[in-house]
């Protein structure tokens, strides 16, 4: 074989194998092989992630007694994967301006209402969780139900940040909705013995007796509200549960219940 053959076959075997690699690239890039979704630096230090900044709220003393609430402000995290936990933090701290506005303060009236925030941020694995409650404690004489308890919670997955659904937590943490759902219809829905409500939406009145024959159809009626009253965050590792009891028992009942904020915590079952 002349060496000119010899090179031209090195060239001609060369961009043969340069083509075969290029097509199998694109091959496997279609098929989604070696592709990871992005991933962040995750940095443990909260305080990369979480400020809260105390609230001023002048010339609120002719109504409020005190109020001392905050805000928290997420950072370093796409303003996108936050808008619906701003919007809800938003939305609380303006029932500040709204109660306010609801209590006229007449001549010689004495202040005792009060709003207060409490908050809660860790960082569990990946998972950035952020608990928001604020509470005020209305004058009775002008509000029937003076105990409001109002609460947002965002679980963000910091290598990614997606925002992480109800579904998420309770498949990581192996539960589901029906379980918890029964629970709830156990622990919160069912009345005493002694005790009658009346149904919603109609003026049949029920026994323990009666919304116990109509477990199955209360336990999906709270599995397909799951997520409109349902709130999660993950503490110390646990999966918390965060509802009203009075916004639970509303779906169901036509009862006057007053605010009743439970806090329930699940641990993985592994």
């Amino acid at each position: 074989m002349s060496n000119r053959t010899s090179k031209i076959l090195v060239i001609v075997s060369a961009v043969v194998l340069l083509l075969s690699g290029a097509g199998l690239y694109v091959l496997f890039d279609i098929q989604g092989y070696g592709k990871t979704e992005r991933k962040q630096v995750v940095s443990y230090n909260i305080k990369d992630y979480i400020e809260t900044r105390a609230l001023a709220f002048n010339d609120y003393n002719n109504v409020y007694n005190s109020i001392n609430v905050s805000r928290v402000d997420i950072k370093n995290i796409s303003n996108d994967s936050i808008s619906d936990f701003i919007s809800r933090e938003d939305e609380l701290i303006g029932y500040i301006d709204a109660y306010y506005d609801e209590i006229v303060a007449r001549d010689g009236y004495v202040p005792i209402n009060t709003a207060n925030s409490n908050i809660k941020v860790q960082i569990n694995g990946t998972i950035l969780s952020v608990f928001y409650e604020l509470d005020f404690f209305l004058d009775d004489s002008i509000f029937e139900n003076n105990i409001k308890k109002y609460v947002a919670t965002i679980n963000i997955d910091l290598a990614t940040e997606k925002v992480l659904s109800n579904d998420f937590l309770l498949e990581k943490y192996d539960y589901t909705k029906r379980y918890l759902s029964e629970k709830l219809f156990e622990e919160d829905v069912l009345i005493a013995t002694n005790q009658v409500v009346m149904q919603k939406d109609t003026n049949i009145t029920l026994t323990k007796s009666d919304i116990e024959k109509q477990k199955e159809e209360y336990v999906e009626r709270i599995v397909n509200e799951f997520d409109n009253i349902i709130k999660m965050y993950i503490e110390n590792n646990s999966l918390v549960m965060v509802y009203d009891k009075k916004e639970l028992n509303n779906i169901f009942f036509d009862n006057n219940y007053v605010t009743e904020l439970k806090i329930r915590y699940f641990r993985n079952k592994e």
